[in-house]
């Protein structure tokens, strides 16, 4: 079927296609009859404006770019993953943009794939979403005149504009609620030489916290997937010293240690605590139901879309914006 074009609308009008323009585009002089059959043309065939010609036409990128640096491109069942990707999309949409997905990769020829996009002009903006990007990659980044915003992932001295969470706050809160159930003996299962500030966060917090309570406390390697959750809680009881509560670094790893426990036959919280960090929605169907840390991934992604707008249209820095991040009682702990 032929696209019906502006031209198709003003010939059935019976006016010009400046006119027809000019009423899609809401212009003050047009005639309140001339307005009438215009919009009577457009609904009669059917019209919808070509919004990719639009945009070539005023020079002007309404593509954004979500650019997700040291992620599995495969990894479809990542629930972080896919709750900000939706929200980046959702967002972009909101305001009259579209949102392109890529997947980059250390090494120089994956970098050179992401610049030959952006100077196509296949997108205006990204938000970078990978914490193990480092500064040097961030400079090669402002290097290109990309305007960029960093999600989830805080760079030292750096100015890269930033949206991230008070991972800090968050596990002092689920520390002390631990501390305040009785809990003596805490182990919190975190890759343990991952440099990420996420990563970071989450460990020093958590021996600085158990440290105010005079809590035992010690760390084992995870590496954010359900079964080296499930691992670690096997290793901790064949360890012969067992803690009273075990701390996921993420919701992933807790249910895997969860599942350890029925496994052990081990019963939550009575004999075992366990707890998670994200609060994503599978939290709250396990059994028992994950006492766990919120943190507000959607809303940081609109918000960091909202700072790459900024960007972009006004040619604004905003400031780095770091939300907060808040226990959840559950049944687990």
């Amino acid at each position: 079927m032929t696209r019906v074009t502006l031209r198709d609308v003003a010939a059935h009008a019976g006016v010009s296609h400046q006119t027809v323009s000019n009423v899609m585009n809401g212009h003050p002089s047009i005639r309140p009859a001339t307005r009438d059959r215009v919009l009577a043309a457009i609904q009669a065939l059917d019209y919808h404006p070509n919004q990719a010609a639009k945009a070539l036409r005023e020079a002007r990128v309404t593509t954004l770019c979500c650019a997700f640096y040291g992620h599995d491109a495969e990894n479809v069942d990542d629930p972080y993953r896919n709750v900000v990707q939706s929200a980046f999309i959702a967002e972009a949409n909101v305001h009259g943009y579209s949102m392109t997905t890529a997947f980059v990769q250390d090494g120089p020829e994956s970098f050179d794939s992401l610049r030959q996009r952006y100077r196509q002009g296949q997108f205006g903006g990204v938000v970078v979403v990978g914490n193990t990007l480092n500064a040097a990659q961030w400079q090669a980044l402002q290097g290109w005149g990309l305007p960029a915003v960093l999600f989830d992932h805080r760079l030292p001295d750096s100015a890269a504009l930033s949206v991230s969470s008070d991972y800090t706050s968050g596990m002092h809160a689920l520390v002390a609620h631990h501390a305040a159930q009785g809990r003596r003996h805490l182990a919190l299962i975190i890759p343990l030489q991952d440099a990420a500030s996420t990563a970071v966060d989450r460990r020093e917090a958590f021996r600085a916290a158990a440290a105010q309570h005079g809590l035992q406390a010690h760390l084992i390697a995870g590496d954010w997937s359900y079964a080296s959750g499930e691992a670690a809680l096997h290793t901790l009881w064949r360890g012969g010293n067992s803690p009273d509560a075990v701390l996921g670094g993420n919701d992933r790893m807790a249910a895997g240690a969860l599942r350890a426990a029925l496994e052990l036959g081990l019963r939550v919280p009575g004999q075992v605590a366990i707890s998670g960090f994200d609060n994503f929605e599978f939290s709250r169907y396990t059994h028992p139901s994950l006492t766990t840390v919120n943190v507000p991934h959607a809303e940081m992604a609109r918000r960091a879309v909202r700072a790459l707008l900024a960007r972009l249209e006004q040619h604004q820095t905003p400031p780095n914006v770091v939300l907060p991040a808040s226990l959840v009682i559950r049944e687990s702990a």
